[in-house]
């Protein structure tokens, strides 16, 4: 099967309420930049969404289906790459099989593919070095609010006592964002897409794995994240836009954005995308667009898109509202 051919562009928008999208490892306190009161999700935790999303609801447990993940989650011991290598394979290879093993790795794992691997090999010996190495062709800037968001601190009590006989139930302390607008932006390069093997079949699942991988968070720091809008534009010849995030705006008219706590709350504008869009048009292919219906944009997403940007060619254009 033929490589992803397309330099792609994805502008990912999913809201959160009243829940934690990524805490810190010390505290687990929402990450939160400090000069603009942005809130902040690394691009870590998106891939984890997209490949549980696919471990779950895609992969159909046969090793040659190439929906297997190769980073899952560590379970009792500490899972190495090389020892997750040896649960799909058996065994490491030696240094001379490993582009053999590479191989073997593309075609069998989705999240490869689309992200990269790195697995260092153990047998073998200083002079002949090496190891198996792999650039992802999806890679996503590190996501953040379209706005200021607060976090706040809630105490409370655990559901059982510390000890047998204590008189109370534990103390306990967690951090919630009551609202925001996370935006992700990703870049998807056919260069490195014939060196991992990435397809336009793995393209649509990422898609998928977005959207739907999204909504199927249901741990009690992770519920109630929505997806709003997910856009991709394939361009020929190299050519991109450019950081999607700096051209959208937010218009509300409450007395500060800190007091933003749903959609109902603000428009997005888009026309700073809509407008440098307008100027790759040459060697832009096609376009996908997913938009949540509740979701207030301006303008007229699907009528900019047609008239201006893939100018009534409708079968350069996918156009979904859920």
């Amino acid at each position: 099967m033929s490589s992803y051919p397309y330099r792609s562009e994805i502008m990912f928008l999913y809201d959160v309420f009243r829940c934690n999208p990524n805490g810190d490892p010390f505290e687990n306190r929402p990450r939160q930049d400090p000069v603009t009161g942005r809130i902040e999700v690394t691009d870590v935790r998106l891939k984890r969404t997209v490949r549980d999303y696919i471990l779950r609801f895609e992969h159909a447990s046969d090793q040659d289906d190439g929906l297997d993940i190769f980073v899952r989650v560590a379970d009792e011991k500490a899972l190495t790459a090389e020892r997750r290598y040896e649960e799909l394979f058996g065994n490491l290879p030696e240094a001379k099989d490993i582009e053999t093993a590479k191989r073997k790795l593309i075609e069998r794992c989705i999240d490869v593919r689309m992200f990269g691997a790195l697995v260092p090999i153990t047998k073998k010996t200083a002079e002949e070095g090496g190891g198996i190495q792999l650039t992802g062709a999806v890679q996503f800037n590190p996501g953040v609010s379209l706005h200021r968001a607060d976090v706040l601190q809630i105490d409370g009590t655990g559901g059982f006592a510390s000890k047998e006989k204590a008189r109370q139930k534990t103390f306990r302390r967690e951090f919630i964002v009551p609202y925001a607008l996370i935006g992700f932006y990703g870049v998807i390069n056919e260069n490195l897409a014939k060196e991992s093997g990435l397809t336009e079949k793995d393209v649509g699942v990422l898609m998928k794995a977005l959207w739907y991988g999204t909504l199927a968070l249901h741990s009690r720091s992770k519920a109630f994240h929505h997806p709003r809008l997910l856009l991709r534009f394939d361009f020929k010849n190299e050519s991109q836009c450019g950081y999607f995030l700096d051209k959208v705006e937010l218009w509300h008219s409450l007395p500060d954005e800190l007091h933003i706590r749903s959609p109902k709350d603000y428009t997005v504008n888009l026309q700073g995308i809509i407008e440098v869009l307008k100027k790759r048009l040459a060697d832009l292919v096609r376009v996908e667009c997913w938009i949540d219906s509740g979701l207030k944009v301006t303008p007229d997403l699907e009528k900019a898109l047609k008239e201006e940007v893939v100018q009534d060619s409708q079968d350069r254009l996918v156009f979904r509202v859920l």
